[in-house]
């Protein structure tokens, strides 16, 4: 690894000093084809795949895919969203595995809540329109929507007793109620949302088969990531993660191996 060493202070430092890749272990080549395997996957890549692809370390593999959430999600949640837009939120996790005695599965629960999480997003309608992540259910989403939504909005919602709250706050507020049409003559649906959210249950059943409750978020930033990006080639898909990443402070991922990671916020 090529160092500089700076006049004044004399201390050593690297290209990647102070950005997301600070402490980096891999080379810049097993970076950079790492960045294009995982931008290729539409579903995700797996961290034993891109291991076995860069052949390195499990660990390398798993960090290297971390960072690039990490930043994925901090950049979509910066976003704020405008014009027409359509929030939803869904369930991820809590699957419980049947009994093996017939009598004993009808005591079973259909789901484990204590390992439930709620996740939302906001989806402009125009194309190309920016996906924003959220960490929470509706009721969450509902109380901070000033803070990522602009005023003169006009979201698109469903029948969520948590909703009620924004046509106090906004102009307008379409919604539609699933109980009776999942969209009306005058355009008035959830359905980009939806969309959305099947993709990200597609990543958690196929791509990564579970992840933890801890990175939940940054799992939901890397689909809103990959949603907004899905029709860019993979080189720009690549350029564009990899400049985040440079143009970003370190990660709480950073020591994470060395036991001095950050707490996640």
């Amino acid at each position: 690894r090529r160092l500089y060493k700076c006049k004044k202070c004399l201390k050593q430092f690297s290209v990647t000093s102070g950005t997301g890749f600070h402490a980096r272990k891999l080379s810049f080549k097993k970076i950079m084809l790492g960045a294009l395997l995982y931008v290729n996957g539409e579903l995700g890549k797996a961290a034993l795949q891109l291991r076995r692809d860069l052949r390195c370390n499990p660990k390398s593999a798993w960090h290297l895919g971390h960072t690039l959430r990490h930043v994925m999600t901090a950049y979509t949640t910066s976003e704020i969203v405008e014009g027409d837009f359509e929030m939803d939120s869904t369930e991820i996790g809590g699957s419980v595995r049947k009994a093996n005695e017939k009598a004993d599965r009808a005591r079973q629960p259909r789901r484990n809540m204590d390992k439930v999480t709620k996740l939302s997003v906001m989806r402009e309608r125009r194309p190309g329109g920016r996906v924003v992540p959220f960490l929470g259910g509706e009721s969450e989403l509902a109380a901070v929507i000033r803070q990522h939504v602009d005023i003169e909005a006009r979201p698109f919602v469903d029948e969520h007793h948590a909703w009620n709250a924004l046509f106090a706050i906004f102009p307008e507020v379409r919604q539609i109620k699933h109980k009776e049409r999942y969209s009306d003559l005058r355009g008035t649906s959830t359905n980009l949302a939806e969309s959305y959210f099947s993709r990200l249950k597609q990543m958690y059943n196929g791509a990564y088969r579970a992840w933890s409750r801890r990175y939940s978020h940054v799992y939901n930033g890397e689909g809103c990531w990959r949603e907004h990006h899905r029709r860019q080639p993979n080189g720009d898909k690549m350029v564009n993660a990899l400049a985040g990443v440079l143009h970003h402070p370190p990660t709480p991922m950073r020591g994470y191996y060395q036991r001095t990671r950050r707490k996640a916020a």
